[in-house]
């Protein structure tokens, strides 16, 4: 099966090392057996991008979001129309922000969203950093990643996660992300598909459908995202 797989803004938009959700995602569908290629939409590129199978944006400094979307606005057709299609759609860190109706800076300027949803995000001055541990709701299990943001987001209808530990989108250790058909967002950075085998081979299965097989582990990666529960689960019981 061939798989196309399409890296927004690649060039502003990634803080932590987010490049790495893309890479590990087609390295796995390779060694699945599935012919991937992956391209790339610049700031300022204007090109179709409707013929995509897999489309993911990540994290960037707060001027840097507000740059993306300036940019992002013009694809709101295009990306609307392949979340109703059930297209993948990742979009981690304050990407995750864009997919909603708008974005309220600090100073109360506001910045237009896609509308693939109508919740707001809303920035203050003060930071809200950490680790966290998340419920997948989808799944039942537990995620692991890192939070930086400076907003609260309101109205979203159906959150992606559910936080044991760490700021969710509204209070802490609440409800986290967003999810409307195979359009997934969340704050949570890592980057998430390395740090979540589980994860990962969740997204590998809803894209290739019957095609998937588990056929395929990496024992390093396993061994890493085990090692981390455990450590911030002792850390998370001793915070009570």
């Amino acid at each position: 099966m061939e798989v196309k797989l399409l890296h927004l803004y690649d060039d502003v938009m990634n803080l932590y090392g987010e490049y790495a959700n893309v890479a590990v995602l087609a390295r796995y569908l390779c060694d699945l057996g599935h012919a991937v290629s992956v391209d790339t939409l610049s700031l300022y590129e204007e090109k179709d991008i409707s013929a995509y199978d897999f489309y993911y944006m990540g994290a960037g400094t707060e001027r840097k979001q507000k740059l993306a979307c300036s940019q992002l606005v013009q694809y709101r057709e295009a990306l609307t129309n392949a979340c109703d299609a059930g297209k993948v759609m990742l979009f981690t860190g304050n990407s995750f922000e864009l997919l909603g109706a708008r974005v309220q800076d600090a100073e109360g300027k506001t910045f237009e969203g896609l509308h693939i949803a109508e919740f707001v995000s809303t920035e203050g001055k003060r930071r809200i950093t950490g680790d966290c541990l998340a419920k997948f709701d989808e799944t039942g299990d537990t995620l692991v990643g890192f939070i930086n943001k400076c907003s609260r987001t309101t109205g979203v209808e159906s959150p992606l996660f559910t936080l044991e530990m760490g700021f969710g989108n509204e209070v802490d250790r609440g409800a986290e992300g967003f999810r409307k058909n195979h359009c997934f967002g969340t704050h949570i950075t890592g980057p998430i598909l390395a740090k979540n085998p589980v994860l990962l081979k969740y997204i590998a299965r809803v894209l290739l459908g019957e095609a998937y097989s588990d056929t395929v582990t990496y024992p390093f990666m396993e061994k890493g995202y085990a090692t981390t529960v455990s450590e911030l689960r002792k850390r998370f019981g001793n915070t009570d």
